[in-house]
């Protein structure tokens, strides 16, 4: 019986990863956190370089594709510092969020003083925006629109240096679409510190839920973010969540050798 259960548990990955054939490199992926344990201390990471993140109290709840996390205002993850994690000449970073409180600053994803992906508080515009930090300066940031409260949302940013080196380009997409951008001079410098989920440096502690939270070091295109939000990270990048024993990543790559 349990050759059997093994064999139906191989042909299973097998059927779903064929279904999720990648339309995008899944080697850009330098952090992929589904968030579908559903249970644990832990958001394992999926890209297969083992970043994951230690939860400091979010609850388990349902997410937009399988579970997600649930943050109180005082709870986060934390995902110790990599040198694949800090920024480089291209950055995107996303996730999805279902805000219920957006009346301060809302961090979604950040890293130390190097990126950060949030929602403004009131007397900033309220919108969501994204943030690098070139020559010592955040500013200007790239911003999109305010966000509804209790609703699926997915955003993200990319962030991209020209051929030259001295001007960055930031641009923002709601639910797949380009919502801002901005243009300025200089060039990010690698901070150090962890990247988190769910709040910045000690502060602006997101409320609501937030659900497949990736960071990748090229600026994906429009068309790859659309396909994203879309139909999820798991389907885009063909890679199952990691196994629940930890020992394993699946990919449509490895069960295609």
């Amino acid at each position: 019986m349990r050759t059997f259960r093994g064999f139906a548990c191989v042909v299973g990955f097998m059927v779903i990863a064929v279904g999720a054939r990648p339309a995008i490199d899944p080697d850009a992926a330098v952090g992929v956190w589904l968030m579908d344990e559903d249970g644990g201390d832990t958001a394992a990471d999926s890209s297969g370089r083992g970043f994951d993140g230690e939860l400091n109290g979010p609850d388990w709840t349902t997410g937009k594709f399988g579970s997600a996390l649930e943050f109180d205002g005082a709870s986060w993850v934390e995902i110790p510092d990599q040198p694949e994690l800090t920024i480089g000449e291209q950055l995107t970073m996303m996730a999805w969020f279902f805000a219920t409180d957006i009346t301060d600053w809302r961090q979604i994803i950040a890293k130390n003083n190097e990126y950060l992906l949030r929602i403004d508080p009131p007397g900033e515009g309220n919108k969501m925006s994204s943030f690098v930090k070139p020559g010592g300066a955040w500013e200007p940031r790239a911003s999109a629109t305010v966000p509804a409260t209790d609703e699926w949302i997915h955003f993200a940013a990319t962030y991209e240096q020209d051929p030259a080196g001295d001007t960055d380009h930031l641009k923002v997409y709601v639910n797949g679409v380009l919502a801002g951008q901005s243009t300025r001079p200089g060039k990010v410098a690698a901070a150090g510190g962890p990247v988190e989920i769910g709040r910045w440096g000690g502060g602006s502690f997101f409320v609501g839920i937030i659900d497949e939270a990736a960071i990748f070091l090229v600026a994906l295109a429009e068309a790859d973010i659309a396909e994203i939000a879309e139909n999820g990270l798991q389907a885009a990048l063909g890679r199952l969540p990691v196994d629940p024993a930890g020992m394993l990543t699946v990919t449509w790559a490895d069960l295609r050798r």
